[in-house]
Formats: C-alpha cells, sequence, structure tokens
C-alpha cells in the first residue's frame, strides 16, 4: 500500500511542473528549464519551514513568489528568442541555479542526541532535514491528501485561466504573435506574465518535492525533470487542462508497468513514447477530440428526449 501512496504523491508533483509547463506553453513559449524554477521553490520553502520554523503554507508561498518573481525576470528578455534557443536559454538558466546552489551555504545547527546536526543548506552536500511534515506528525496518507489537495487546487486556478479572457488572449499570441499584437494585445507584458506564473506554478512543486523527501540538493533538481515536464504538456496535449495531468499518468504507467522487463526497459518504453507521438501527434487531448466530446455532450441529451418522446406517443 505504500508503494502506491508514493507513486500517487509523486505524479501529483510531476503534474504540477507539467502544469507549470502548460501555463507558458499558452503562450506560445516552452521552457526546458523549470526544474530551475522548481529548485527555488524547493530550496526558500524548505529554509522558511526548517531554518525559520514557518508553517508550510506560508513557506510554499514564499517559495512560489521567490520562483515567480525570478521567472518574471528571466521571461521578459526570452521574449526576444523562441523555439530551440529559448529552450538552450532555459536550460542555462536553471543549469547556474543549480550552481548556485551548490555553493549555498545557510543554515543554523542544533545538538541531537550529542551530535551536531547542520539544518539548511549546506554546499553541495545539499539541504537536509525539510522535516515538517513528519515534525507535525503527518503520516504517508496525510501527505499525499495534502499534496492531491494542492494539485486539485492549481488545476482549477489553470482551468479558470485557461477559459478567462486573459487564457484565450495567451491563446491568441501563441496562434499568431504579430496579429495579437495588432489586435491590441500586450504581448510583451502577457507573454512574460505567463512565465512569471509558470515558475510560480513549479515553485510551488519543488516546494511540495522538498519536504516529501526531507531533503533537497542540485542534484535532486536535474534537467531530466525539465525534460520530463515538457513531456507531460506534449504527450497529453495543450487544448485542455487535462492534458498534462494524462501526460503524467501516461508516463508513470509505462515506466511503472515495464519495470519488470529490466534491461528492455528503457528501449520499449522510448518505443511507447515515439508511438503516442505519431498516433496522436497534437497528444492525448487535441482540438479535435475536444470538439467530438462537445459533440456527444450535446447530441446525448436531444437522444435521450427523442427516445423519452418516441416512448410517450406509443403509450
Amino acid at each position: 500500500m505504500e508503494y502506491y501512496i508514493g507513486l500517487i504523491t509523486m505524479s501529483a508533483i510531476q503534474a504540477l511542473l507539467g502544469l507549470s509547463v502548460y501555463v507558458t506553453v499558452l503562450a506560445g513559449r516552452v521552457s526546458f528549464g523549470q526544474h530551475g524554477f522548481a529548485l527555488i521553490g524547493g530550496y526558500m520553502a524548505g529554509v522558511a519551514t526548517a531554518v525559520w520554523g514557518w508553517h508550510l503554507a506560508p513557506a510554499l508561498v514564499l517559495g512560489m513568489l521567490a520562483s515567480g518573481l525570478v521567472g518574471l525576470v528571466v521571461g521578459y528578455p526570452a521574449l526576444r528568442i523562441r523555439g530551440v534557443y529559448l529552450a538552450v536559454a532555459s536550460v542555462a538558466f536553471a543549469e547556474i541555479c543549480r550552481n548556485v546552489v551548490q555553493n549555498l551555504f545557510y543554515y543554523r545547527q542544533e545538538v541531537v542526541g550529542g551530535l551536531v546536526r547542520k539544518i539548511g543548506p549546506v554546499g553541495h552536500e545539499g539541504f537536509r532535514h525539510i522535516s515538517y511534515f513528519y515534525d507535525h506528525g503527518f503520516t504517508r496518507e496525510m501527505v499525499m491528501g495534502v499534496i492531491l489537495g494542492v494539485l486539485a487546487l492549481t488545476t482549477l486556478v489553470v482551468w479558470v485561466l485557461d477559459r478567462s479572457q486573459l487564457g484565450r488572449r495567451l491563446r491568441a499570441i501563441s496562434e499568431d504573435e504579430l496579429a495579437a499584437q495588432t489586435a491590441g494585445i500586450n504581448v510583451a507584458w502577457l507573454t512574460t506574465l505567463a512565465f512569471g506564473l509558470g515558475a510560480a506554478i513549479a515553485g510551488l512543486s519543488g516546494g511540495l518535492y522538498a519536504h516529501y523527501l526531507t531533503f533537497a540538493s542540485h542534484e535532486t533538481f536535474t534537467i531530466l525533470m525539465g525534460v520530463l515536464a515538457v513531456a507531460y504538456v506534449l504527450v497529453g496535449g495543450t487544448a485542455n487542462v487535462v492534458g498534462p495531468l494524462l501526460g503524467v499518468a501516461f508516463f508513470t504507467a509505462i515506466t511503472e508497468g515495464l519495470r519488470p522487463l529490466q534491461e528492455y526497459r528503457v528501449i520499449i518504453y522510448g518505443a511507447l513514447i515515439v508511438a503516442a507521438m505519431l498516433v496522436r501527434p497534437y497528444g492525448i487531448i487535441d482540438h479535435k477530440l475536444l470538439v467530438r466530446l462537445r459533440q456527444w455532450a450535446t447530441f446525448l441529451p436531444r437522444a435521450k428526449v427523442r427516445a423519452e418522446a418516441r416512448v410517450d406517443a406509443t403509450r
């Protein structure tokens, strides 16, 4: 049972990271450096609870704000680049963050059982003892519930954003930036805002990740995390906020399902991803699927009314 609890918890954290990429994709930008923002959020939230003694909620908010502000700063110069150049720049930014925390020393000491324990970032040794959950008696089930609750709330916020006027403007920028600017949309501000919002969600993911593992370091937030965050969105689809969630479910299912195959797992894993991209080039949830679902949603009530009318006519 603990295995499944851990699997669901980690999937929820990864889903938050996928949602952070989804927000930037709304504005037509793809960032492969979301793990850098997650690292900032994880370290800031960890310092707030472990070193300063804060409650978890304001600590996570602090991590989000720090990541979001850095995202705004990074997002503005990123307006001038797109495509592969933005991907390289975002990865470079994340690597800078990893090098900074590798040389960051900010900790307090306490004596436990006659031994001196360092609590806080200790350079390349990482950030240990981020133990808010377990110091306050949280069980694994409670931790999973908290993280799932945060995921549900974040998904709702992103869904509302996507369906709002702001979301429509972001999608207009993604479709044709020049046409959107001609229509009076402030492309520079909205694109930077999307980058900042995506960074804030990534910071939230990093804060929860650090507290769940009780540990963070430059080796925890790697480039693989950033690449997978983009893959969740590309495989799941960008037409709806459910896409990144399905992308995480897809990757989790094939990763765990292929575990018994051992050395052949990586080969089959890659082949399945390629097959999924060939079968669904625009993701599991694309615009065509949404149109079909809307048609079914309007057809079924009408069909029910017609069936009831025929039954009444035969009576």
